[in-house]
This record gives structure tokens, sequence and C-alpha cells, in this order.
């Protein structure tokens, strides 16, 4: 580890600068090379004014940004800073209290023109025998401030070091062809978040996003706000924002900081935001993990050293951050462990190296609980050094308690090549990668409603911050050591191609964790009668409880129905059996977590018997000889015909002792009997599994008398039905054909219609009203025209016990000729709605 590598080396130099007087002299050099400059000529102090920068470049060839006239001196001892500022003339424009190990630091100003370069270096080398390195600089204004620092350090013995400018951790927009608008067709686009490689379940990345946010809605867990804090620059805020935010300073002010590797990045605090908590399911922009529970604390910083250590103390000690859980820095600059070593050297190891004070403030800031996360850097370096000593330190990326975020290229799980990388498995390398390639929305240069695709791990930092949020909004038990557990836990690992950690974020095994549900599955709870009835549709309703302990609908908790269902409304299924006999309904469900249930239940399916009924005749009437014999009756089947049925079957009737023309079909007919004597007629239904039942009647055969009644012929009733598919309501008028002949011509005919009814859901077994006229007598017309409602007799009220079932009513015409002989004849048996419901 790079820290337990300089603690040795510092040991050391001690040991060396106790020697003899004989001890070599050191070899640090400070020269001046204009041909650097550095990525940015200024950069705006806390009150706007611009500030000018410098560069140096070690021997390793890493270039470090730093603000000329400015030092950073860290040191408790108040004595010691005094003496150099009396020295140089200088002033303390800032400080940061002592927090935790980390000492008390100042942001000086100063004017290092009367520094002699040369002279200083060689007391230093004289002096500090080890210490070495080779430091050019990009004026001479830059040197004289290196070598004041050197001097001051080894004098006072306290950490004096520039102050180092950073970079925002993004690729600025344009700098690559392959940045696309939602109409490129080589990199689709869908305004559906859930369908993006890196918000879905089952592509290359297989992140989960989407699946989290239902897994998280499902438990109830999206009023668990998780306060973030995004420490950047540029921050517009937008319908993308989240609800809650608040700002350290002003909104839409420009970034100050240039994006990695140069060119300017204004909203770079807007896109981080939109990237960690972009509000989703708002048809606008875009969407980020955190957005149904993250809290937004955007606070500007001025893009320097000391702004990171200012920020990092005020976040301990100041009120107005709020106590957020998560802190994201998606900025950084490459520190070369020359210098560090340099100014470790210079006070012969009694002050921290400038990378240890940065070490202190993120230590202490994690140790009250929070998670910090910072973006890797955009360099494609390893930060590692191939496993080997390491000649650098990426700042905050490798500090101590910083996880460190890499990007995957899109759509893909291997790195980008542009993302920096760890080939170690310690705590100071690439902790974990998320998403390099983002779409990002709105900001005030880019107004249109569109997404655009941005790469740098500036966006992976936040993204993968933004899954922790999910995580801690899961279980707001957990504390930030346990919520970075889960994510380095279920992380994917490997595919990244790299020799260090090669884990890969996992929205979704993280959020499943948090959640803590049992081992069992989703449990299901089906309720559907233990009968069907044969070719009638039965149902099954399907109700499932999942981890959540409340009942999970179909979107949630996909259900599959054995064997398959006629058709599927909701939970519920429907199902159609042709055969008679036992059946096993399975429902299998698979909930959120990707866990498994079934159930079973048995139906046994019915086929019942025919119902048969004879209206005419009535059994003990009397005929005589060549009579005609009306044989009115009804035979239904409850399995047969359209639902909801029953429906008709064929009548068949016969008679004993057997008669000509019997056995014959129909359930309206007639008969005559050419001899006396008693009969027993039979009307038989069979339906089609053969299964058949029976009524019957006695009726007895006279001689003929010497004058016969009349002959009566009836039409259909109409109109057909028109409520409930099986009736009228009351209020429908009603005709009927009907006339009569007299065998002897004893005119004029008398045509009575008389209705008989029975009690409301009872069929015909109990007589409600008997032999009511509704029309006659008349010897005009036997034609029948009649609306139920004009004889309320015949209909019980409303609220007499299934008058809402309707009741059956039989229609007779009675035809009397002149000498007062009579004959009757019925139509086929109605039902009469007077209660409807609508």
């Amino acid at each position: 580890m790079k820290h337990l590598w300089k603690a040795i080396f510092a040991s050391s130099l001690l040991l060396l600068a106790a020697c003899g007087s004989n001890k070599p002299a050191g070899t640090l050099q400070i020269p001046v090379d204009t041909s650097l400059a550095p990525a940015q000529a200024t950069l705006p102090g806390p009150d706007g004014s611009p500030r000018p920068l410098a560069r140096m470049v070690g021997e390793s060839g890493i270039a470090m940004d730093f603000v000329l006239g400015e030092l950073v001196v860290s040191t408790d001892d108040e004595s010691r800073l005094n003496a150099f500022l009396a020295r140089w003339g200088g002033r303390v424009i800032g400080q940061v209290e002592k927090v935790g190990d980390a000492p008390k630091t100042y942001q000086v100003q100063l004017d290092p023109s009367a520094a002699q370069v040369e002279r200083i270096l060689q007391q230093l080398n004289q002096n500090v025998p080890n210490l070495k390195g080779r430091f050019s600089t990009s004026s001479p204004a830059a040197a004289q401030l290196l070598a004041v620092a050197l001097a001051e350090a080894h004098q006072e013995k306290m950490t004096v070091s520039p102050n180092f400018v950073l970079a925002s951790g993004a690729i600025p927009s344009g700098s690559t062809s392959e940045a696309p608008t939602p109409s490129t067709p080589d990199i689709p686009y869908s305004p559906n978040a859930f369908e993006w490689p890196y918000m879905n379940r089952g592509s290359a990345q297989d992140i989960g996003v989407g699946e989290a946010w239902r897994l998280l809605e499902r438990a109830g867990r999206f009023d668990n706000k998780v306060r973030i804090m995004i420490l950047d620059g540029g921050f517009a805020p937008s319908g993308d924002f989240p609800e809650t935010r608040q700002v350290v300073g002003s909104w839409n002010e420009p970034n100050a900081l240039q994006c990695s590797g140069g060119g300017s990045c204004p909203w770079h605090g807007t896109h981080v935001t939109t990237s960690a908590m972009g509000r989703p399911d708002n048809a606008f922009g875009v969407a980020g993990p955190a957005g149904p529970v993250g809290e937004l604390l955007a606070v500007p910083f001025q893009g320097d050293f000391i702004g990171i250590i200012t920020t990092l103390e005020r976040i301990i000690t100041a009120t107005l951050f709020g106590n957020p859980k998560i802190i994201n820095m998606s900025f950084g600059f490459e520190l070369d462990l020359g210098w560090d070593v340099a100014v470790r050297v210079a006070c012969l190891a009694l002050c921290p190296a400038p990378s240890e004070i940065i070490d202190g403030f993120t230590t202490a800031v994690a140790a009250t609980g929070k998670l910090l996360f910072a973006s890797a850097g955009n360099a494609g370096k390893d930060v590692d050094n191939g496993g080997g000593i390491e000649g650098s330190t990426f700042i905050p990326c490798e500090s101590r308690s910083v996880i460190c975020v890499g990007g995957m290229a899109h759509d893909a799980t291997a790195r980008d090549a542009g993302s920096n990388f760890g080939s170690k498995r310690d705590d100071n390398s690439v902790d974990i990668y998320g998403p390099y390639w983002l779409w990002v929305g709105f900001d005030p240069d880019n107004r249109a409603n569109q997404a655009r695709l941005r790469a740098g791990t500036s966006f992976s930092s936040p993204f993968v911050a933004g899954v922790a949020a999910l995580v801690w909004a899961a279980n707001p038990s957990l504390n930030a050591g346990q919520v970075w557990s889960i994510l380095r836990d279920t992380a994917h690992v490997g595919g990244v191609g790299v020799r260090g950690h090669e884990r890969r974020v996992n929205a979704f095994a993280a959020v499943s964790q948090a959640l803590n549900v049992g081992p069992s599955g989703p449990s299901i709870t089906l309720s559907g009668s233990a009968n069907a009835n044969l070719n009638r549709e039965w149902s099954v309703t399907a109700n499932v409880t999942d981890f959540a302990g409340s009942n999970c609908p179909p979107i949630s908790c996909p259900l599959t129905f054995e064997p398959t269902p006629t058709r599927v409304v909701g939970n519920t299924a429907f199902y159609r059996f042709n055969t008679a006999g036992s059946r096993t309904i399975r429902v299998n469900t698979r909930d959120l977590l990707n866990r498994e249930g079934s159930s079973t239940q048995a139906v046994n399916v019915v086929n019942t018997p025919p119902v048969v009924s004879i209206s005419q005749p009535s059994s003990g009437a009397s005929f005589f000889v060549g009579q005609t014999v009306q044989l009115l009756g009804s035979a239904t089947d409850l399995n047969e015909g359209p639902d909801p049925g029953p429906g008709p079957l064929t009548c068949v009737w016969s008679v004993s002792p057997s008669s000509a023309g019997f056995p014959r079909s129909g359930c309206n007919t007639t008969a005559s009997f050419a001899t006396t004597g008693a009969r027993t007629l039979t009307l038989t239904a069979t339906d089609p599994q053969g299964l058949s039942t029976t009524a019957s009647v006695s009726i007895t055969i006279n001689p003929a008398p010497a004058n016969l009644p009349p002959n009566i012929t009836l039409g259909n009733l109409s109109p057909g039905i028109n409520y409930n598919n099986d009736g009228y309501t009351w209020t429908t008028p009603l005709s009927a054909s009907g006339s009569a002949t007299d065998p002897e011509g004893n005119t004029p005919i008398t045509y009575t219609w008389r209705a008989t009814s029975y009690a409301p859901g009872g069929g015909t077994s109990t007589v409600f009203a008997s032999n009511v006229v509704v029309s006659g007598p008349t010897t005009s017309s036997g034609n029948l025209a009649w609306t139920p409602s004009s004889t309320p007799s015949l209909f019980a009220a409303c609220s007499v016990t299934n008058a809402y079932n309707g009741q059956v009513v039989r229609l007779t015409l009675t035809a009397t000729d002149s000498l007062g002989n009579s004959s009757t004849r019925s139509l086929p048996d109605i039902k009469v709605y007077r209660c409807t419901l609508d």
C-alpha cells in the first residue's frame, strides 16, 4: 500500500538525516520550462476575482497545476505559521480547523518574488541529503513559489505545498464523435429508462436500477429520503432535479473547472446531479438511480486543494450542510508522489505529506457515518502503476475512506478505454465500476428536452452513489460501512479486464439484500369453487403475498396458470371444461426478487342432469277420442347453450300404453288418441353426455261428445326476450296471434286470455296468482296484446324475497263456441321481471 511505503520511506530518511557531516547532498531541481502551460490560465477566487495559475511537471511526467501566489500550510503550531508569514509578508486568507488527525490548515497568500531559487535549493540539498527530484515549472514565479514551500517545510517542520487545481472528471461535450443524439441509429435511445443498458436487467452491465425501483416501491420505501451532497460546480436546476434541493451558494453559476483533458464543462454539476438522482417518469430529461429517494445538497466549490479541505471540514462542523449521508466528488488531480515525498523529506518527516493531509480529512468525514464517492479519472491510467511502487496518487479517488469509481464502456462490462483503473486489490485502488457513458439532459446551453450521451467517470461516481442511496432507502437502519459492504458484496465480479477489483455495481442485488427479506418465496392463496359446471365458465383468483407482506399484483408478481385458461383478467383465470371429472389447477408466480412460489387447487367438473317439466296437459286432465291435445313442456340443461345457461334440449314424448304417433319430438306439439282409456304421458330429455331426466302426467281419454269444442291455433310470442337473456321487463308490450275454428260451425267463438304466475325465483313449483284474465272475453279476435305491468296483481312487490329473479308466467287462450263448449291452448312459459337493477 502506498501509505505504508511512504511511512517506511519517511522513517528511513529520518535515520539518514541523523548521520554525520559526510553525508552526500540532495539533488532537488526546480528548472523553468516556458513551454509548459496550465490547462486554464486563471481560476476564480472566493470573491470571484481571477487567480493566475502555473504548472509543474515532475520526472514522472505528471502535470500538476496550482495557484500562483498561494500556499497551503498545515500545522497546529501558530508560532511556526506566524514566523513563515513574517518572513514572506504573507497573510492568511482562509483556514480550516483541525479535524481528527488532520492538523489545522491555512490558505496563505504571499509574494515569493524575493526568493532566490538556486540559493534556496543549494541550502536545502545541503541540509537534506535525501531530497531529490526534478520539478519543471512554467514560470520563474512558479519556481519561486515551490522553492519557498520546500524551504518553509524544512525550516518550520510543517506541511507547505502549492494550492493544487482539480479537474472535473467528464469528457468535454463534442470531444468524441461517438456522442449521439437520441436519433442516432447506431446507439438506440428509448424514453423508457427501464430499457437503458445501464439501468435495466439482463443487459451486459445488468445493473437493474429499474427493477430496484420496483422493489422499493413494493416495499413502500420511497418515503425514506437520502440526502446526497454533490460537491461540484455549475448547478442549473430544472425539472430533473429532486423536489427537495438546497444550494450552499448560488444556482446557475457556471463551473470554473475544465474537464479532463481540457475543454469547458460549465454545467458539470448539473449533469453529475442528474446522473445520481435525475427525477424519473416526468417526461423530461433523464433519470438517475436515486431519483425516487434522493435529496440534493449542491455545494459549489472553488476547485482547488484548499477548497476540498475546507468543504470536508465544514461537513463535520457546519449545520448548513444538513448532515448528508452520501458525498460525491466528480473531480480530482494526480499528485506526483515525488512532490509528496519532497515535502515530507524537506520537513525531515516531522510533517504529513500533502496526500496525508487530505487523508486525514476524508477519514474524519467518513468517521461521522458518511459515504464518500469520487471519480477515478479519465486518463486511462492504472492508478496502481501495474502493481509496482506507485509514482502518483489520484486525489480524492485514492484518499483514505473514499470509494473510488471507475467506468465501464457503453453497454459492456469492459473498462472504457478512457477510465482510470486499478491493478491492486486493496483499499487504495479503484473500488468499483459504474457506467462511463450516461444520458444527460437539460442545461442552460442545451435547453431542448433531449437526451445526449456523455462520458466520464464524473458520471460513473454519482451513479454508484445514487445506488448507495437506494440501499440506504431500502434499510435506513444500516450504517455507512454496512451500505458499502452491501454494494461491494453484491457487485458483479469480472469482465472489467483489469487485474485489480473488477466489481461492477449491481443495484438490483444490493437493494434486494438491503431489504433483508426472509428465505421463503411468494405465497399464493387460491379462491375458487371446489366444483365447476361442465361447459360453464369457472374462475379461480390467485392472491399473491410477496416479500413486502402485502398483496402483490400481477404487474409485480406475474402469474402463470396450468393448464392454460381460456382468458385471464388481472389475477383471475377463467376456464371452461368440456368433460366431467377431477382437475388440478396449478398457479406459479415469480416476485421482483426472482423467487418462485406456487399453489394448486382441485376442482370437480360436474355434469348436471337436464331439467324437464310439463305445462300441458295437466295431470288428471280428460280428453276425448280424436281431440287435439297440446303437449307443452320444457327441457333445459345447465351445461348446454350459451352463457349463462341453462340451454334448451330436445323434448321427446312417449305414452303408455303405446299409441300411434309416439314417441314424438318437440317441446310444443300436439297429439290425438284414437281409443279411450287411461294414458301416461312422459317427457324425456337427454344431454350430450347421456344423462336423462323424465317427467310424467296421467290423462284420461273419453268417448267423443256429440258436439266438439273449437280447435285453437296459436302463433309465436313477440318480441324475443329482452332482459337478462331469459325474459322480459314487465313494461314490454307482448303479442301473439290466436284463432279457433269450430267443427260444427257454432259461432261466434269467444276468446279469453288468462295468465297464471308463479312465486319469484321458484320456477313453477308454487302458484302466485291463478287464471287472471289479461285479455277478453271478446268475439272479435283471439290475438293477444298485453303489457304485463297492466296486470300488477300477477307480480310480487320488489321487497319480496327473490323478486329480482323474475317470475314465470303461463299465458293460456280459452276458446268457447256459441253452445258453451271450450278448449284451451297455452304459449310456452315466459319469465317476467317486474323488478330490475337498471
